[in-house]
């Protein structure tokens, strides 16, 4: 699955006017569309002059490019085995693959065991959406409706998925898929994953004060030098120059990830709106909220967990934050959902929102 292209323009508009701080540091910003995982990578931070930066931000480039590479499902690289050799491979023989490849396998299916919204294992499923999308995104710009997939054909699908169809041999760093039909696919993780590795080598090249987007995965590196980074949750809409309807103040290393119906979708028949966000519990798209944001420490658990709050009925992921922070204090999760309308919600334009308790006294609209 495919997150929402999450834009900077907020944060840039914010944080702009305070151009050099005391310590003599200058905001430098810079993107880039050619780091891979389709979609924008912006790196904003603090340095000592222009060239330093650069430095920070064609690290940040090359490191994004390499990991675009390995988690690939749909293309190969010269010299590399990547998810799309996995996938390729299944029920042949097992792939030689890169020891971080590995590691992501290892910590998605710890996390599918806490989440039983998270998956990478259903790619059988999660690509007959992608088929039936691409076909209907493409029919839409005709004025015609897309198809929609049955209810069957998921289910035959789903035979192919399951951990117990994936071996993970760490020794010989080897992944083989059991029988031909299976595959991986890791967009509720993958960029989550690449934005926090990203930047955990920045910080330990020196950048100690930044934040890095990589394709709707925002991560900061502590905070400004002169008070809190700003971050900005925008309005369900696919225009880029949205605004934001909550802004949080943000003091120490943190990530916002948002997951939402609005990119990436098309219209069935009835103008029924088909997201990209798969419930694997339904195999259909779920539609319950507008968009839900997670705050977290850790990119790539909030990746994971933006989807799975989004697959979640309301009380149901209460439920769910609640217990997970009890059993993992590190890793705090707090929320921020927006639906069309809830009376019981807070109310912004013609959206209502609500958040976890821990994002309140973060909250722009709730202390100004």
């Amino acid at each position: 699955m495919k997150k929402i292209i999450y834009t900077l323009i907020s944060l840039i508009f914010l944080t702009a006017c305070s151009n050099r701080s005391e310590n003599k540091l200058t905001l430098y910003n810079k993107s880039t569309i050619t780091a891979g995982f389709d979609t924008t990578i912006t790196i904003m931070g603090y340095a000592e002059d222009e060239e330093t930066f650069d430095a920070y931000f064609q690290l940040a480039h090359d490191t994004f490019s390499q990991y675009n590479e390995l988690f690939d499902i749909y293309n190969t690289y010269p010299g590399i085995n990547n998810l799309m050799s996995v996938n390729e491979n299944a029920g042949i023989e097992p792939v030689a693959v890169d020891p971080l490849i590995i590691d992501m396998l290892k910590m998605a299916k710890e996390y599918t065991e806490i989440s039983p919204y998270f998956n990478v294992t259903y790619g059988a499923v999660f690509n007959i959406w992608h088929d039936y999308r691409e076909e209907g995104i493409e029919l839409n710009t005709k004025g015609e409706p897309g198809r929609v997939p049955t209810l069957e054909e998921l289910k035959e699908a789903e035979k192919y998925t399951g951990w117990d169809k994936v071996v993970i041999d760490d020794v010989n760093n080897t992944v083989y898929l059991k029988e031909k039909g299976v595959r991986l696919d890791v967009g509720a993780l993958a960029k989550g994953l690449a934005t926090e590795l990203v930047a955990q080598k920045l910080e330990t090249e020196g950048l100690e004060h930044g934040i890095i987007s990589g394709g709707g995965n925002i991560r900061t590196i502590n905070k400004k030098p002169d008070g809190p980074w700003k971050i900005g949750v925008q309005e369900p809409s696919p225009e880029i120059s949205a605004p934001s309807i909550d802004i949080f103040s943000l003091e120490e290393s943190m990530s916002v990830v948002t997951s939402g119906d609005y990119q990436r979708t098309y219209y069935g028949p009835d103008n029924v709106m088909y997201s990209h966000l798969i419930n694997p519990k339904t195999l259909f798209p779920q539609n319950s909220f507008r968009s839900v944001t997670v705050v977290m420490e850790n990119s790539a658990l909030a990746d994971i967990f933006s989807t799975s709050m989004y697959m979640m009925e309301f009380d149901e992921a209460n439920t769910f934050i609640e217990e997970y922070n009890i059993k993992y204090p590190e890793d705090k999760l707090e929320v921020f959902w927006v639906m069309d309308e809830n009376e019981d919600w807070y109310q912004y334009d013609k959206y209502d929102y609500t958040m976890t308790e821990g994002l309140k006294p973060l909250s722009h609209n709730l202390n100004e």
